[in-house]
């Protein structure tokens, strides 16, 4: 009996879809709201500013020239500048997962720019 209950529970649990989104948009953008605060030199969440700036930078080094292609010089202020101000014009897309989010917003800042081919 303990068997067939528990081929049944492995049944069931396989036709669940698997989707870990650990943040979306909307965690995101109170993130942002922290890293404005610590910008602006007013009073902020450093736990909060602190994984908005690591989010993107992550995103950043793991993606561009894959993904986006972030200019040579560039800082990671203007990254999360770059994100934000896109979070800030797109609240309909905050339901979202935030990796979705930031990709999106550095594509479009920074699309990505082919490599050509070299001669001989």
């Amino acid at each position: 009996m303990k068997k067939i209950l528990l081929v049944i529970t492995l049944c069931l649990l396989s036709f669940q879809t698997a989707q870990a989104e650990f943040k979306t948009g909307n965690g995101l953008v109170t993130a942002w709201r922290e890293y404005q605060k610590s910008s602006a030199g007013k009073p902020f969440n450093s736990n909060d500013d602190g994984y908005y700036t690591g989010y993107i930078a992550a995103l950043c080094d793991s993606s561009t020239h894959i993904l986006f292609s972030i200019p040579e010089g560039a800082t990671l202020g203007q990254a999360c500048d770059v994100v934000g101000r896109w979070l800030d014009g797109h609240p309909e897309e905050w339901n979202k997962p935030a990796h979705q989010l930031v990709v999106k917003a550095l594509k479009e800042a920074f699309p990505l720019q082919k490599k050509s081919a070299k001669r001989k």
